[in-house]
C-alpha cells in the first residue's frame, strides 16, 4: 500500500512541486496581505516552472501538468506566468 502510495506521489513530483510553491505563495498572501506583489511573483514563477517543466519532461514524467499537447500546455503556462509577472510588476 505505502509502496504504491510512494510510486504514485513520485509520479507527480513536478506537478506537486508546482502546487508546493502555490501554497507558499497563498500561505505568504494570508500572512502578509499588504506585500501581495511578492506573492504573485511567487505564483508566477511556479506558472513559468510548469511551462519549462512541460517543455523538458518526456510526456510519460510530466505527470498532472499533462493536459493537452505539450505545446499548447508550455505556451499556456508560459503566457499565464508571464502575464502575472508583468501585471505584479507593472503595478509595483
Amino acid at each position: 500500500m505505502l509502496r504504491r502510495w510512494l510510486r504514485r506521489a513520485t509520479g507527480q513530483a513536478p506537478f506537486l512541486l508546482v502546487v508546493a510553491l502555490l501554497v507558499v505563495a497563498f500561505v505568504y498572501l494570508v500572512f502578509a496581505p499588504g506585500h501581495w506583489r511578492r506573492g504573485a511573483a511567487v505564483i508566477a514563477l511556479s506558472a513559468l516552472l510548469a511551462g519549462l517543466l512541460r517543455i523538458a519532461l518526456p510526456t510519460q514524467r510530466a505527470g498532472l501538468l499533462r493536459v493537452r499537447a505539450r505545446w499548447i500546455d508550455a505556451v499556456c503556462y508560459l503566457g499565464l506566468g508571464g502575464l502575472i509577472l508583468s501585471v505584479a510588476i507593472r503595478l509595483g
